[in-house]
């Protein structure tokens, strides 16, 4: 039922025609980013502990996905992985085709930590990628400055991260993320420090971007709207250790606008979501001791 209305609300697996299409294109594209059973372990031989569990999913290509869970089932590690950074227990990645060995420009990524260079401007910021790796044109200077112009920065190439507000800086780390020209676009929580208002604004800068670049994205969050407005499909990790719980396909049509968030499809996507995160034995909830600090005699509840 939708708590708001009282009209029962519709199920999230029954997708609407525009949403069949387009999940019917996506799956008869190439798959770019292949991931199976993998195992991640940390810690000595017989002390060990199993954060990632025979983890299996394909990403295709222009292809959407957000991945979600409980606090603590591996969501950053898995992101971590899958760039490279963090070395694999056990499993398969593939990046079209090609095992992943370590980082590389085939994969961008983006961070919640705001990490341009302080001592470099916006537009330098954006070369340095292209200029390490040497891809992209000749003219790194002007081809940065495309970059900033797709994202409404054009103006301030010559400023510096510090000169700039906090939504500004994601944007130029997504730009400079891009301009790599990466198979894949890992994203590690990226609006996650932003005021509510700044990350609702990226979100669609987000949108936009994607739709006038060749890349795919993987999302790491734990906002159920954020991902549920963003992505094709939602992949929910269980918890202790993370393991692929489900895989939802968002019942929501392309070009998304802010009023679906409150359409029945919208909700009834949430509320599966909602069950899917809190309840089960890997999201526990949490209850704290009954310690009372005050002798007031009212109660708050």
């Amino acid at each position: 039922m939708n708590g708001m209305t009282g009209i029962p609300l519709p199920d999230y697996t029954a997708l609407p025609e525009a949403v069949r299409e387009r999940s019917a294109r996506i799956e008869a594209r190439e798959v770019v980013l292949d991931v199976q059973s993998l195992d991640k372990r940390f810690g000595k031989a017989g002390q060990e502990t199993e954060v990632l569990q025979d983890v299996s999913f394909a990403v295709r290509r222009r292809e959407f996905l957000c991945i979600l869970g409980p606090s603590g089932c591996g969501k950053s590690t898995l992101i971590r992985i899958l760039g490279g950074l963090e070395p694999k227990s056990g499993g398969s990645i593939k990046v079209k085709g090609r095992e992943v060995e370590g980082a590389d420009a085939d994969r961008g990524m983006v961070f919640q930590e705001y990490s341009l260079f302080p001592w470099l401007t916006l537009q330098q910021n954006v070369m340095f990628g292209p200029k390490m790796t040497g891809r992209g044109g000749t003219d790194k200077a002007a081809e940065a400055l495309q970059w900033l112009e797709m994202i409404g920065l054009a103006g301030r190439a010559k400023s510096y991260p510090h000169q700039v507000s906090g939504g500004m800086k994601q944007r130029v780390a997504i730009a400079r993320a891009l301009a790599n020209y990466p198979g894949v676009l890992l994203m590690d929580e990226p609006f996650g420090a932003l005021d509510a208002q700044t990350r609702t604004q990226m979100q669609d800068h987000l949108l936009q971007i994607w739709r006038n670049v060749d890349v795919t994205i993987a999302f790491i969050t734990h906002d159920l709207e954020e991902a549920i407005y963003l992505a094709d499909r939602i992949l929910v990790l269980d918890a202790h250790p993370g393991r692929v719980k489900e895989i939802i396909t968002v019942p929501l049509e392309r070009p998304r606008r802010r009023e679906m968030l409150l359409s029945p499809y919208f909700l009834a996507t949430r509320k599966r979501l909602e069950e899917l995160i809190h309840t089960g034995s890997g999201a526990e909830r949490d209850l704290l001791p009954m310690i009372r600090l005050t002798q007031v005699g009212d109660d708050v509840e």
